[in-house]
């Protein structure tokens, strides 16, 4: 069933009830082409339409079919490209969010680029969906240690949520040392008044990894995240799933990368779909945004 057969029957669920854990469940919508490598040509290949409109029907089929809400960090540039998809989003209830505007790094933005980045993105979400844009998360995690003051910006345009930082570090982005729970960052010595939901992390040999999106998601085996979610859920902690939309389609146009990339980008997509449906199966999953209201007492 299609993003347009299902328009006019779409309701929202609310997947939070009962007692227990409630983990977050989050996507990054940009196409198959949004990526931030050094030296690789990112433009689409010429005559050749992407699969991101099946994508987005997959991902929203499974959300309804699995009684889950999510947020949906999306592209202010997929707005302007997809703006029935950004409908049905936000129709099927479930948080759309920014994930800036054409899918630049923020830390090679300066502070007014960035600031004005991401408003053009949440003018056209919110032209879009007729609702306020909530939260942000940075292209590939990039509000790093050196641009952590960028939070400021999201502050001043009346952000209630940021989920850009990873507390790992990696050749591309992280910040290691940074609070692995949900938190108000402090700038400059002073509490914004933003809440930060860093990116779930399990300790491995001492340092913290990755476990539950992307390339993390894609590598360990389904048995690793499950024993990694449902030990944070016993602690009384909440993890966070995240995935992009060309993850869940081996079939999908890919980049020429060299190995090491490739490998991060690509490993194990055939299997990524039906390791989702089977996790979102397995627990409990609502949107960034409701999360923060039934435990941070988010007001909207």
């Amino acid at each position: 069933m299609t993003i347009q057969d299902r328009a006019a029957s779409a309701s929202a669920h609310d997947t939070v009830q009962g007692l227990g854990i409630t983990n977050m469940l989050t996507f990054d919508i940009e196409e198959w082409f949004h990526a931030n490598f050094e030296g690789v040509n990112l433009e689409p290949v010429s005559g050749r339409s992407s699969n991101f409109r099946a994508h987005m029907d997959t991902l929203l089929r499974i959300c309804s079919e699995t009684d889950c809400k999510a947020t949906f960090f999306v592209l202010g540039c997929i707005g302007e490209n997809y703006p029935d998809v950004v409908k049905a989003i936000a129709r099927e209830g479930h948080d759309v969010a920014s994930h800036g505007y054409g899918h630049q790094l923020a830390y090679k933005q300066t502070f007014e680029e960035f600031r004005d980045d991401v408003k053009k993105s949440v003018d056209i979400l919110e032209n879009l969906t007729g609702t306020k844009v909530l939260g942000y998360r940075a292209p590939s995690w990039s509000i790093v240690e050196s641009n952590l003051h960028y939070l400021e910006a999201l502050e001043g345009l009346g952000m209630k949520y940021d989920a850009s930082i990873f507390p790992v570090k990696t050749f591309l982005y992280g910040i290691p040392t940074a609070p692995t729970k949900i938190h108000k960052p402090r700038v400059g010595g002073r509490e914004l008044g933003l809440y930060e939901v860093p990116m779930s992390v399990m300790k491995l040999a001492g340092k913290n990894m990755g476990y539950s999106g992307g390339f993390y998601f894609r590598f360990f085996p389904k048995f690793l995240i499950k024993n990694a979610i449902r030990s944070a859920n016993r602690s009384g902690n909440s993890s966070i799933v995240y995935l992009h939309p060309r993850e869940i389609d081996a079939d999908e146009q890919k980049l020429s990368l060299p190995f090491k990339e490739n490998f991060i980008h690509y490993y194990n997509v055939r299997g990524t779909e039906a390791k989702l449906e089977d996790i979102l199966r397995s627990f409990r999953f609502t949107s960034i945004t409701e999360h923060l209201k039934q435990h941070y007492g988010l007001k909207v």
